[in-house]
């Protein structure tokens, strides 16, 4: 009874499918190309705000540091002017530069600039 039954849903089915096929592929293709005209417009939002917003700032910001570390590098060379040629001593304190045990590359960190670093071990 229950082959018989489905039997004769088949056919209906079938022709549910066939009659909406084209209403869906239309469908489907509408939505295809909205998420493509989405894309689009939202590729050119994005190269927009870089060009115009993330290279500027980054830029600014270029320059802004440039200003700032080369006001740092006068006072540094008025200090070396004020004490002869060198820098002042700095305080050593017993909490900087702790090295348990030294780096692969020596006992230096890896940023390590000896004009402006206190070199470690020197307490």
């Amino acid at each position: 009874m229950f082959r018989i039954a489905a039997r004769s849903v088949r056919p209906a089915v079938r022709g549910f499918a066939t009659a909406s096929t084209s209403a869906g592929e239309n469908e489907f293709v509408a939505r295809r190309n909205a998420v493509r005209a989405h894309a689009a417009e939202t590729t050119d939002l994005w190269r927009k705000i870089s060009f115009y917003v993330c290279i500027p700032a980054a830029l600014v910001g270029a320059a802004w540091t440039y200003k700032l570390e080369a006001a740092h590098h006068e006072h540094l060379e008025h200090a070396k002017h004020e004490n002869g040629g060198e820098l002042p001593e700095r305080p050593v304190y017993s909490y900087m530069n702790i090295r348990n045990k030294p780096f692969p590359w020596g006992n230096q960190t890896l940023f390590f600039n000896p004009e402006v670093n206190i070199p470690a071990g020197s307490e």
